[in-house]
């Protein structure tokens, strides 16, 4: 058709083809791979419009793929000063991609959040890639602030925004600039988890995510 297969090319606007029937298929990906299925069986006459409604099935005992990042991404390492990618630094399987703002309350908030489930994130044993916008971010940083903090946390370095960028494009966030941004996502690059700005009880919260994952 010519269109592509976005939703604003396919969907936005009405869809001209040719009279016969159809089967119109949607799948709404879940985390552990799998993917719920609607099937509408429906006829387009010659010179009518067919309305359809369009159906995404979900699973709320369930954590769904909510977005898609890069996980090839990169960012600058604090510890060596290294150029690094998220892949390189994670390995295979789940991780913790964040957007930290130094000196921002609601990212003093997450991180004591965080310190909080210490050795549930742990136990865990996935990484946490933890960048700052710039390395005065990194400087203003202090950890002794927040207690102690897992001790699978990387601190990085976003480098022109890269990261920042991806996942405001990725999670359809109002912007980039409302920190911090948390994700749950795994080196295929599938987001199970978001959270942007100020979040009461945001280690909880992914905690009960990651159980499920």
């Amino acid at each position: 058709m010519g269109l592509g297969n976005t939703w604003s090319g396919l969907l936005k606007k009405p869809l001209s083809i040719d009279e016969g029937n159809y089967l119109l298929v949607t799948g709404t990906r879940m985390a552990n791979g799998s993917v719920l299925v609607n099937l509408d069986f429906f006829t387009v006459n010659a010179g009518e419009t067919t309305n359809l409604q369009l159906v995404m099935r979900e699973n709320t005992d369930d954590i769904q793929v909510i977005g898609s990042i890069d996980a090839e991404s990169k960012f600058i390492r604090t510890d060596n000063g290294e150029e690094t990618s998220i892949l390189a630094t994670t390995g295979r399987g789940y991780f913790v991609l964040a957007i930290l703002g130094a000196r921002q309350e609601p990212t003093n908030h997450a991180m004591r959040d965080i310190a909080h489930f210490k050795e549930d994130f742990e136990e865990w044993g996935r990484s946490m890639i933890l960048l700052f916008k710039d390395e005065q971010g990194w400087k203003n940083f202090d950890t002794n602030e927040f207690g102690i903090l897992p001790n699978t946390i990387t601190y990085g370095l976003d480098i022109n925004n890269t990261n920042t960028d991806m996942l405001v494009k990725a999670m359809n966030l109002p912007n980039g600039n409302n920190l911090p941004i948390f994700v749950i996502a795994d080196t295929f690059g599938r987001v199970v988890f978001v959270s942007q700005g100020y979040t009461i009880g945001l280690g909880e919260q992914m905690m009960k995510v990651i159980h499920k994952l």
